[in-house]
Order: structure tokens, then sequence, then C-alpha cells
């Protein structure tokens, strides 16, 4: 009897300790599961862009080939004459020069625009009138040449019906590509004169939500969008890299504007809203065309560093970056990373730059710093005289329908376009959400005090208050009181 109660006892022993074993056997498995798919999609990610990386590559090798084929067939059948003549002015009438599009690529979407970004073959010459068609957009600006970009007829690119960029969507839809010399633009420009319709132009600090707006101003009849283009981001760094005669860039800007807002029957108005580094062009416009309304948004300075800190740790290449800018060690190993995000950043809006200054910057640092430079710009451009709408994203938020109709009134738009407008602010089918990538959760922990620290020197350099302080640029809109001092008659459409 004793020896069957122990071997009972045994075999229920036995038994709970193989159903724990079986318990941490299945949790074991799942655990191992799990693992294994994590590994699958880090591999197939580390795939992805190692197909990405040995494809650009493959496509630079080809086009440097292509290129030097070129210049012996275009000097054998006159090609090269005719583009030598033309930058002469002897070839005015056949001055653009229409390129089929063989391949295109990018190794970063958002990187700005450049006619190395495709490999082209020779179609045939143009008179530049070429280039007012409404499926032909301006793309960027070189010291030497203009290139656009055509599309098929059937293509909007100034319909906003996402959060796409202008210059991204040029470069996905285009099937031609025309350059013209810079003489023969301007005189396309002069030709076409001042802007005939009102043209709203928008700056920001990015991750504001002035992507979000312009998908809002998008939604009404006949208002024409363009997000982003990087013919003025271009110019933006040629004058900043001193590429420039005297004189040339204040005749490049208001050309380039003219062409960008030409002559389109589908727009009754344009809403230009620039990359965060054109903020430094505000008062060079002003000076050019005083009509154009100028609204300028941002966002508190800590949520605005988050956003950007948020986008950073959604791609693996990113965290991988952002990993070695915030490394002394990687950086100083690896000094081209922190380099080339203080350069796409911070060099045109900091009027100190330097090559050493990014150096010593980690991740917080440099976007702490594209967000106070910016804002100094445009404190700038306020004490200059330019009539600034300022708009903070928080008050935008606060109540949508009222800012909406206050703004309209500023920029005297119709009020019974409200409720289309409104529109902008249901879901984006490219983000899923209303707010994409700015982050509105965030809290404070998300910063390092070390990183604070780091922040908060930068501000004060620049005369601004702490990271995460309210900070209200004169020329604020008083959503309450609709107060603006605005743009005086003399200088309205008409």
């Amino acid at each position: 009897m004793h020896n069957y109660h122990m071997s009972s006892a045994c075999n229920i022993w036995f038994y709970l300790q193989m159903s724990g074993h079986y318990g941490s056997t299945m949790d074991g498995k799942k655990s191992d599961k799990n693992h294994l798919e994590n590994l699958s999609k880090a591999l197939n990610k580390a795939r992805e862009y190692i197909i990405l990386l040995l494809t650009y590559f493959l496509y630079k090798i080809v086009r440097s080939i292509v290129v030097t084929i070129q210049k012996f067939t275009w000097s054998v059948a006159g090609v090269e004459r005719t583009r030598k003549d033309a930058k002469s002015g002897i070839q005015f009438k056949h001055s653009a020069h229409v390129q089929n599009v063989m391949w295109r690529r990018k190794l970063i979407l958002s990187s700005i625009s450049d006619p190395t970004d495709f490999i082209l073959t020779h179609k045939f010459f143009k008179h530049p009138n070429y280039v007012l068609k409404p499926n032909i957009s301006l793309y960027c600006i070189t010291k030497d040449e203009a290139f656009f970009v055509e599309v098929p007829e059937d293509v909007n690119l100034y319909k906003q019906f996402d959060s796409r960029s202008f210059y991204m969507k040029q470069f996905e839809k285009a099937h031609s590509v025309i350059s013209m010399p810079l003489a023969s633009f301007h005189k396309i420009a002069q030709d076409i004169g001042r802007p005939k319709v009102p043209i709203i132009w928008m700056s920001s600090t990015g991750s504001c939500g002035a992507t979000l707006l312009s998908r809002v101003f998008g939604q009404l009849p006949g208002m024409a969008v363009i997000s982003d283009p990087d013919a003025l981001t271009s110019l933006a760094f040629l004058k900043k890299s001193n590429k420039f005669g005297k004189g040339e860039y204040e005749q490049l800007l208001p050309s380039a504007l003219r062409l960008l807002c030409k002559k389109d029957d589908r727009a009754g108005m344009f809403l230009v809203k620039t990359r965060p580094c054109s903020t430094c062009q505000m008062e060079d416009v002003y000076k050019c065309f005083p009509q154009i309304y100028q609204l300028y948004i941002y966002r508190n300075s800590f949520k605005t560093v988050t956003s950007h800190l948020n986008i950073f740790s959604k791609e693996p290449i990113s965290i991988v970056g952002r990993y070695i800018i915030d490394s002394n060690v990687l950086s100083a190993i690896l000094p081209c990373f922190r380099r080339s995000l203080y350069y796409n950043y911070c060099y045109v809006l900091d009027r100190v730059y330097s090559n050493d200054i990014g150096r010593n910057l980690t991740s917080v640092g440099i976007f702490t710093s594209s967000w106070s430079a910016n804002v100094a710009q445009c404190l700038d451009h306020v004490d200059a005289g330019v009539p600034i709408i300022a708009i903070m994203f928080e008050e935008i938020m606060k109540n949508p329908q009222k800012i909406l109709s206050t703004l309209f009134d500023v920029l005297e738009l119709r009020q019974e376009y409200i409720s289309d407008a409104m529109e902008g602010f249901r879901v984006d089918p490219c983000n899923n959400t209303v707010t994409g990538g700015l982050n509105l959760n965030e809290t404070r922990r998300t910063i390092s005090h070390q990183a604070r620290v780091e922040a908060d020197a930068i501000l004060k350099k620049h005369g601004l208050p702490k990271l995460g302080e309210r900070f209200e640029i004169p020329g604020l809109l008083d959503f309450d009181t609709t107060k603006f001092r605005g743009i005086g008659t003399k200088d309205r459409y008409y």
C-alpha cells in the first residue's frame, strides 16, 4: 500500500513535471517561432536594401556608359552642335532639347531632384514655348540649364489627393525631360510676365502640419498645389554654395516662379508649399512679387524634433543611420552620416555654417538646429517687413473649421468652400491617418536629459526659448480677432 501511494505520488509529480515541461516547451516553441519570424523579416529587409543598393550602383554605371557614348554619337549627329549654338543664343528657336526617359533611379526618393535622376536619349529640339504645355512642369535648375519633365496628358500633377510631393510625382510620371539654357529660360519667363492668378506661398519648419494644410487647400475647386518644388530647392542650395554670379539668383527666382505657376486653365489659384530650406527665400519672393500671400507654419520645438526622430525610427536603414549619428565613436569613424544629415536639414538655413559645425551634433542637435535656424530666418523676414501670416499647428488642430474660416477671410477665399477643405482632414490614402508622421502623442521622455541640454544650448544661440516652451512669432494669426496687418491694396491681383 505504501509502495502504491509512493508510486502514485511519483506519477503525479512526473505528470506535473511533464505538464510544466510541455507548457514551457510550447512557450519556447512560440518564442522560437516569433524569433524566426523577426529574423525572416530582417533578412527580407536586408535583401531589399542590398538589391536597392546594387540596382542603384548598376544604374550609375549604366548612366556613365550611356553619357560617354552620347558624347561621340551626339557629336557625329550634330546634336551637340545644336546644344552649343542654343547656349550661345544662335539657336533660340531650337533651344529646348527634348529627351526620352530610358531609366530613372534615386537611392533615396526624398533626395533633391537632379538631372542625374534619369538616363536620357535624344528625341528632338523644339522652340522653348514647348514647355508651356500644361503637362510639362519645371523640375530643377542647375547653374547652366533649366530642366522640365513631361508627363502623360491625363496626369494632373497639381491635384493634391494625398501627401506625395510634387517632385516625387514628377520623377515617377515623367516620360520625357526637356532641358534649355538659362538665357532661353529667362526669355520664356519674361514673355509669360507676372502671374495672372493669386499665389499662396507656404513655408514651414518641417514636421509641423504643412503637408496636411496643403492637402486641405488641395480640396478647393481650381486650386493647383505645388508641394515641395525642387526647382526652388535647387536654387536655394546653389545660392548658398555661391554658384551664381552677381544678380543671377535675383533673375532666376522670379523666372522659376513664373514658369512653375504658368497659365493653366485648370488652375484659378496656386499654392506653393516649399521644403523647409526654402524659408530663406521668403523675403526674396516678397521683393519680386509682393502680391503673393506668405504663410509660415510651425510647431512646438520639442514636438517637431520628436516627429523627425519618429520618422527616423520607421525604417531599418534610418535606425542604423541614427545609431551611427548618436555614437561619438562611430561618427568619428563615419563622419559622413552627421555631415549629410546636417547638410540636408541645416546647410541652407544656418547663417554660420562651416564644414565642422555638424560634426559634434547628435540627431537631436541637428533637428533642433534645423528648427531654430528656420524660425530665426522667419524672424529676419518679419523684421525686414515681409507680411507673413504665421500659424501654429497646435492652433489648427484645436478647431480646424474655425481656423479655416479665419484663414479664408485673410486669404480672401470663399467661405462656401470650407466644407470642401475639411475633407483634407480626413484619412490620407498614403499614410492611412490624418496626421501621418506628426507623432502627436510623444512624451518628454523621448529625449534624454543630455540631448535636451544640447538642444537648449542651440536654441539659446538663436535667442529662442528652451526646447518645448511656447514661442510666438510676431504676426502670429489671432484666430479669435483675425488680426493681421495684411497686404496693401496696391499689391493685390487685378
